[in-house]
């Protein structure tokens, strides 16, 4: 049924365990995917081990997680981080993630995590911004 409903909405998501242990991956939009470079979940799930930390260049995995959990501690409802995503190829592209923790009565507390692609971002917002009727 989440595919159904998932496959036509705008944004690249994914869903995994709010554990600061075990961050498995439950869910990916075929949005993410292409955005990752993954043919499907299958892959995807392969490629990462099913791990939220998997997705994120090696360097920055510290303190991305730190920050996340920063503030989703200090009562922020949502959590914001700038960061690069490792594709399936092993490149990586600049992202925003926003994250939002959720219960769900099935895998109890989860992240449902939106995903912008930074650089396409900054292009489409930088032309409109630099418009002269804007």
């Amino acid at each position: 049924m989440l595919n159904d409903i998932s496959e036509n909405l705008p944004g690249a998501f994914i869903i995994y365990r709010a554990d600061k242990e075990d961050d498995e991956i439950f869910y990916a939009n075929k949005e993410f995917l292409d955005m990752a470079g993954y043919e499907n979940l299958d892959a995807y799930f392969n490629g990462t081990k099913k791990s939220f930390r998997n997705l994120i260049r090696e360097d920055q995995q510290k303190a991305v997680e730190a920050s996340i959990w920063n503030q989703i501690e200090s009562g922020s409802k949502n959590d914001y981080i700038h960061y690069q995503l490792r594709r399936q190829d092993g490149t990586y592209i600049p992202v925003l993630d926003q994250g939002r923790i959720v219960e769900s009565e099935r895998f109890g507390r989860v992240f449902y995590v939106l995903f912008m692609d930074w650089q396409a971002m900054q292009s489409h917002y930088s032309e409109k911004f630099n418009a002269k009727d804007v």
